[in-house]
């Protein structure tokens, strides 16, 4: 198996990244206006959203008609808590863009039977009709939503200890405003490749090394985007600045 560089669309920054992933949904709107959607969070999203919610202002799209999910969040944290994911992709895209509120499911950090709610997420997903399209971003340690390194690709939507390299980087992007949660909640590996498109996301230059796993195009449980490899519907796009040095990854990676 493996992961040739023609499988990614080398992106000549963050504008074009997001640019050409708006593109892509707006392509999809436009054959299946009711298509279902797992959106991230994140830096590397937020350029995607300002260009759907200016494509929305523009009339090119119209996401009303479709429902979104969201990929993972923390656990404990109420959905208007200033940290919480779903807080983010409502402020950022889902209000902007006039989402209506029974085309939304979010995760529910804190509900209170949390075994119950990831069945119940799981149930909602299925009742839509399962995902068409999951977004996805890229963890500095190969993180794809929440699932870290180790992550039972099996599994569905489910609770997760947060990595400390996870939560440093997290912390990191909110300068330190806050406290991170030791765990998260997050849609399985399991059920995110079974989404009938994955729009993979890479920016950044901390991104190298989990990039130049998945180009060896060799499954392994200690980079969990490695899970996508057998997908038969896959886009990646990645800053070209991320080139070489995944390519010189990659040879890191085979030759410890």
């Amino acid at each position: 198996m493996s992961a040739p560089s023609s499988t990614i669309r080398w992106c000549r920054g963050r504008g074009e990244l997001s640019r050409a992933a708006a593109d892509h949904v707006e392509a999809l709107l436009a054959r299946k206006p009711g298509a279902v959607i797992a959106l991230p969070t994140g830096q590397t999203p937020l350029g995607l959203y300002a260009e759907l919610v200016a494509r929305t202002a523009a009339k090119r799209l119209s996401p009303a008609q479709a429902r979104f999910f969201n990929l993972d969040d923390y656990l404990g944290l109420s959905v208007d808590d200033p940290l919480s994911y779903a807080r983010f992709l409502r402020e950022h895209f889902l209000m902007p863009t006039g989402v209506p509120e029974d085309h939304i499911r979010l995760l529910r950090g804190d509900a209170v039977g949390i075994e119950a709610e990831c069945r119940d997420y799981e149930a909602a997903i299925a009742a839509a009709g399962g995902l068409d399209l999951a977004i996805l971003g890229l963890g500095t340690n190969g993180h794809i939503g929440f699932n870290e390194p180790g992550s039972n690709w099996s599994a569905r939507t489910h609770v997760v200890f947060l990595s400390p390299e996870t939560r440093a980087t997290h912390m990191t992007q909110t300068q330190g405003k806050f406290a991170i949660p030791e765990y998260g909640i997050t849609v399985g590996i399991s059920t995110i490749v079974e989404a009938r498109e994955i729009l993979l996301l890479v920016a950044g230059g901390a991104k190298a090394r989990p990039l130049a796993a998945f180009r060896r195009g060799i499954p392994d449980s200690k980079w969990p985007v490695t899970a996508l490899l057998t997908h038969r519907n896959l886009t990646v796009l990645a800053e070209a600045e991320l080139q070489a040095a995944a390519a010189e990854g990659v040879m890191g990676l085979t030759n410890p």
